[in-house]
């Protein structure tokens, strides 16, 4: 298995590579509209991913972005279906949390789905039910903002609630 991190003046098939695995992930796997799935996304030249290949085809990704100084968050963590409960989502977190700490980066956070908030605690992290994962959503200038509870309804049409996983590395 190749992994590759994924930045401004990667070639393009990297970033083709994260948006099928998303794709395929989210949107056949979890019903996730692509509009929904791909409306928020940073311009290409910002984005920071881990892309995973086996065999010359994609199998998992993720995205990580400095939504506040000193902290580091990992987002859209996926895995194809077919692959998925293989490790693979591991190796994902681990990968992104090397590149954060190289960064260094010492708080990581994650919005998870509820549902998938045990994987997270598997790996270390704590979940955070006192505070809106929404505090490390960056905000983009270019979308209007929804607001907090019209986001969480859409979540809760789409089958699950959002949580914040986080965890501290080297205290």
């Amino acid at each position: 298995m190749e992994i590759y991190r994924v930045k401004e003046g990667s070639p393009s098939w990297l970033y083709k590579a994260y948006d099928y695995v998303r794709t395929d992930a989210f949107c056949f796997g979890q019903n996730i509209p692509i509009e929904t799935e791909f409306s928020h996304d940073e311009p290409l030249e910002e984005l920071l991913a881990i892309v995973l290949v086996e065999n010359h085809k994609p199998v998992g990704g993720c995205r990580i972005t400095y939504p506040q100084e000193g902290i580091g968050k990992i987002e859209r963590v996926c895995v194809v279906r077919e692959k998925q409960k293989s490790g693979y989502g591991s190796i994902l977190i681990k990968e992104a949390e090397k590149w954060l700490t190289e960064s260094g980066i010492t708080h990581i956070v994650i919005n998870s789905q509820d549902r998938a908030a045990g994987f997270y605690n598997k790996l270390g992290y704590i979940t955070n039910l006192e505070v809106s994962p929404s505090i490390y959503e960056k905000p983009r200038a270019d979308l209007p903002l929804a607001n907090e509870v019209e986001k969480e309804i859409h979540r809760k049409n789409l089958g699950f609630t959002c949580v914040l996983v986080e965890k501290y590395i080297g205290e």
